[in-house]
């Protein structure tokens, strides 16, 4: 399946769209996006909106827990928001939901 990312300035956070599966295909190009963006050091949180990714493997799981990490290094917050039925499922699973994901008010 084909993978893409888009990024958005919401004022002190940035907002990274990826779309499709993350898995062993394609969590590198993932991580690399996350960490061009914790690079430039200009954002105090970074938003992994999941609303379009179809399948979260322990490759892409692995990813994540890693930029988040590097996030917090940095003084930065990463928070996933929107994740779907699939990856939601991942995250509770892993007993991660919580501690990741961003709730809607």
């Amino acid at each position: 399946m084909s993978f893409d990312c888009t990024i958005e300035r919401n004022g002190d956070t940035i907002v990274v769209i990826p779309e499709g599966d993350v898995d062993i295909d394609n969590a590198a190009v993932l991580r690399q996006v996350l960490q061009q963006v914790l690079d430039r050091r200009d954002c105090a949180h970074l938003e992994v909106d999941m609303s379009s990714v179809t399948f979260l493997d322990s490759s892409g799981l692995g990813m994540l827990v890693a930029a988040r990490r590097a996030a917090q290094a940095q003084g930065a917050t990463l928070r996933l928001s929107s994740p779907g039925p699939v990856v939601r499922m991942v995250l509770e699973v892993t007993n991660l939901h919580d501690g990741f994901v961003k709730e809607d008010a």
